[in-house]
């Protein structure tokens, strides 16, 4: 049985791009560009992160979580950390979506707007990562001492949610596939050591909102469209 980022917490708890476009990367950092900043303000479209005593459980789950996950998963977790491309969803969709630049271009402008979004919450609530709260957590890669305390909403689930939900609206054929990869590079900062289970909970919402507000405006049409000439052979 697949255990989704949902399962697992339950336990515990701009121009259009076309063929032979060059890739975009995305910008650092992000800036909001399509969506209105009133509308997505931190306080407006986040609640606040959870209290102490919610704090204490998400430790505690994490824990025991990372105790009894094995060697291979963390070290794919460790991998996902460093990679916020497009590509984390070409064996999801069966596709190398190195080769699809009208999709990939796409794609980052959703996450670099969905993760502007998420940054501005990241400011907003200054929430101490879960390694700065339990000096006793395990994580995947060594941290810096004097790191901000952004750790709600996470930027990493942002990037992964957004995207996933984008092409799983655009290529709804590969959507179980799709969306089951955007939790399980959610679950790797879990894994990690470097997010709360609710600060993955609060970027998957937002990222799904932002990604339906991007689809339907009109000036992304013409990438959206270019996108969806090129997912149509997906199956």
């Amino acid at each position: 049985m697949r255990l989704t980022a949902w399962g697992l917490m339950a336990l515990g708890l701009c121009g259009m791009a076309h063929a032979g476009a060059p890739l975009r990367e995305m910008a650092d950092p992000p800036q909001i560009l399509y969506l209105n900043p009133a509308d997505v303000a931190p306080r407006l479209i986040f609640g606040p992160p959870p209290g102490e005593a919610m704090t204490r459980q998400e430790l505690d789950f994490l824990h025991r979580l990372i105790a009894v996950t094995p060697a291979d998963r963390i070290a794919r977790a460790r991998a996902d950390g460093e990679d916020e491309t497009p590509a984390i969803y070409s064996a999801a969709l069966g596709r190398d979506l190195r080769q699809m630049p009208a999709t990939w271009n796409l794609l980052v402008t959703i996450e670099e707007e969905a993760n502007a979004v998420i940054g501005a919450g990241k400011d907003t609530f200054a929430r101490p990562r879960p390694y700065q709260a339990d000096s006793t957590m395990r994580t995947c890669n060594a941290v810096k001492p004097g790191k901000s305390k952004r750790s709600y909403p996470s930027g990493h689930a942002s990037v992964g949610y957004s995207m996933g939900w984008a092409l799983a609206r655009l290529a709804p054929q590969r959507a179980e596939a799709v969306l089951a990869r955007a939790d399980d590079y959610a679950m790797g900062r879990w894994f990690c050591g470097v997010h709360y289970p609710s600060d993955t909970s609060a970027s998957r919402g937002v990222a799904m909102v932002v990604v339906e507000r991007l689809l339907a405006d009109p000036r992304l049409a013409e990438q959206v469209a270019a996108a969806r000439g090129e997912l149509a052979g997906v199956r």
